[in-house]
């Protein structure tokens, strides 16, 4: 009997139970996304020091020929107390290159272009015996920065011993911090021939001429005048942090070398693209924090800053942003389906009082009646909350795996408190209404009741 016009009213009844239990879902999503979102897991990737200082044209990846002077540094690190520092350099000047199997060669390319198209530069492109030329980067670093990456097979020792000549590949990774085309570097423990210009022309590679504004882009060609070659022993690969490369990509490959190292190899001088260091406490990064902040606004010593402080900020912006909205939604899918569940109590009670007071008339007491509505209600509620259970159950796994997908900085982690947090909600909800709508019938007396019906 307590639940007879559950079964008149199914269509009403199912309504009420999912929209109270997609409202709980919705808040078991939102509570288990925002925690999902791990700062210190999107502060390794995007920025690897405290305090990262550099020109503009470095942060907007453009090339420049003078990125930061040793003057500059020397007043941030006047300003500043550090617990480590150090600075990224490139060679002034041209690029260097090395000497790759045609196989090789190809599998860079073919990342850029089609295979008719790389086939084509292929054939107009410069080789020894049967190697062929390759452009590669290869960026110095102070000793100190060398703690900086994450050695993924092989060692760096050997890149600061004087008895050798050793390099270091930095590896591409994905967004996940994973190594990509594993198979695409040389050996560790290979030779590697890097070919360092210190001078030389652009020449059109059709005509051998040197190039003029009509030349296309893949036809120019760099022709040295002089250079000289440095063999190296392949030591590790390396996974250099985005935030302290040189940021830019290139066709061949990428390495690392000991500043000291790069000026001998490459009997020139680099420059000092960015300088980077880490605070030595909190308060001397929110120091800092404050100088860096007032010399980046300072328009005449062209200067910008990445730190985490700013990345913290980012964070918190998005993660906020993504409470708001989800808030919003969870908020108004909750309203409608609490006021669905009231309008469904009310028009249930006002639309039965002729059978509540034939019930009554034939023996129900005022005690059995308010029972029987308080079931009503009590089966509302935890039927909406079991179907949120398993609702979230269902769709969490699969909406953290798309998340995880979509954003390199979440980590889904499944929670059920949300759902069972609002059970006691839902029962006194449950209880409540029922009790209320029940003492306001009850005013009238059986015979009115029964007339007004």
């Amino acid at each position: 009997m307590a639940f007879a016009n559950l079964g008149r009213n199914k269509r009403k009844t199912v309504l009420v139970v999912i929209s109270l239990a997609l409202s709980v879902t919705l808040l078991n999503v939102l509570v288990t996304f925002t925690g999902g979102f791990d700062m210190e897991k999107y502060l390794d990737r995007r920025i690897c020091a405290d305090f990262i200082v550099s020109s503009a044209d470095y942060f907007r990846y453009r090339s420049s020929r003078e990125y930061i002077s040793q003057e500059q540094i020397a007043r941030i690190e006047a300003n500043t107390s550090r617990s480590l520092s150090g600075c990224g350099y490139s060679l002034k000047g041209y690029a260097p290159f090395s000497w790759v199997t045609e196989e090789r060669w190809l599998q860079g390319m073919i990342r850029h272009f089609s295979t008719e198209e790389a086939e084509a530069v292929l054939a107009r492109s410069e080789r020894r015996d049967n190697l062929v030329r390759q452009d590669v980067q290869v960026e110095g670093l102070d000793e100190a920065l060398f703690d900086k990456l994450t050695v993924v097979e092989g060692d760096l020792s050997p890149l600061f011993r004087e008895d050798t000549k050793a390099i270091a590949v930095a590896v591409r990774t994905d967004d996940y911090g994973n190594v990509s085309n594993s198979g695409f570097y040389p050996p560790i423990g290979s030779v590697q021939t890097i070919t360092y210009i210190e001078e030389g022309r652009y020449i059109d590679s059709r005509t051998g001429n040197p190039c003029d504004e009509s030349t296309p882009a893949e036809c120019v060609r760099l022709q040295p005048s002089v250079s000289h070659d440095v063999e190296y022993t392949i030591c590790a690969y390396v996974i250099v942090p985005n935030s302290m490369s040189l940021r830019y990509s290139i066709q061949g490959d990428s390495f690392v070398l000991p500043a000291e190292n790069l000026n001998t190899d490459s009997r020139g001088k680099s420059i000092p693209v960015f300088y980077l260091f880490d605070a030595s406490d909190d308060l001397a990064e929110a120091s800092a924090e404050k100088y860096l902040a007032d010399l980046a606004s300072d328009r005449l010593s062209g200067l910008m800053y990445e730190s985490k402080a700013i990345s913290r900020a980012e964070f918190e912006s998005f993660q906020n942003m993504f409470l708001l909205m989800g808030g919003l939604l969870c908020a108004v899918i909750g309203i409608v389906g609490v006021l669905n569940f009231f309008n469904a109590i009310m028009t249930g009670i006002l639309s039965r009082r002729r059978e509540f007071a034939v019930l009554q008339a034939v023996g129900m007491t005022g005690r059995q009646l308010k029972a029987m509505l308080v079931y009503e209600g009590l089966f509302y509620a935890l039927s909406s909350a079991l179907c949120a259970f398993v609702l979230s159950i269902v769709i969490n796994p699969l909406l953290g795996d798309l998340m995880e997908n979509l954003f390199w900085f979440f980590s889904a982690k499944f929670t059920i408190v949300p759902v069972l947090s609002v059970i006691p909600i839902f029962a006194l909800l449950g209880w409540l209404i029922p009790c209320v709508m029940y003492e306001h019938a009850a005013r009238y007396s059986i015979v009115e009741q029964l007339r007004d019906t």
